[in-house]
């Protein structure tokens, strides 16, 4: 009896490395999947607010708003820690001339010429993981998780309407 003892605890701590592994690996790859999902929700719920902002008061005023807005949302409105989430650097998208908002770290906006002789703006709010949150471990030669290397990065574009169709709508009155 008494040696059977002694092989029960090897048996649970063969086991117990096995399914340590397996629970650590659920949790490690299932963080930056909900850090995307999370990302994205923010970043259009930040979008979301930046429409709402009334476009027929001064451009710098009507820019400031939007930062202003869209802070509000990515600082109360999210479950995330401010040390998990940064701006990011200017678009990837080149095409454009891109204006970081002065009043946040999270957009940039840029503008552009509609056909109609008029202009717009285009917003990008864009999240990135500021640093590593769930840390690998090296469990018998195998690490986990294997997550690529670059930071989690989403981002949300939306074209918001130029303020010359309500100043039409004033002049009409």
């Amino acid at each position: 009896m008494k040696k059977q003892r002694g092989a029960i605890a090897i048996e649970f701590a063969a086991l117990f490395v096995v399914f340590f592994a397996i629970v650590y690996a659920i949790i490690a790859y299932s963080i930056p999947l909900l850090l995307i999902l999370t990302f994205k929700q923010v970043s259009s719920d930040a979008g979301r607010a930046a429409i709402k902002v009334d476009p027929s008061v001064a451009e710098e005023q009507y820019i400031q708003l939007i930062g202003d807005e869209i802070n509000n949302v990515v600082d109360n409105k999210s479950w995330l820690p401010a040390e998990w989430v940064t701006g990011c650097t200017e678009p990837k998208d080149t095409s454009k001339k891109w204006t970081n908002v002065p009043t946040t770290t999270y957009a940039y906006y840029a503008i552009e010429s509609l056909h109609t002789g008029s202009n717009r703006y285009i917003l990008q709010v864009c999240l990135q993981q500021k640093k590593i949150i769930i840390p690998s471990i090296n469990l018998l030669g195998i690490q986990i998780p294997k997550l690529p290397e670059e930071k989690i990065r989403v981002q949300t574009t939306i074209r918001l309407e130029p303020s010359i169709y309500f100043s039409d709508l004033d002049k009409d009155k």
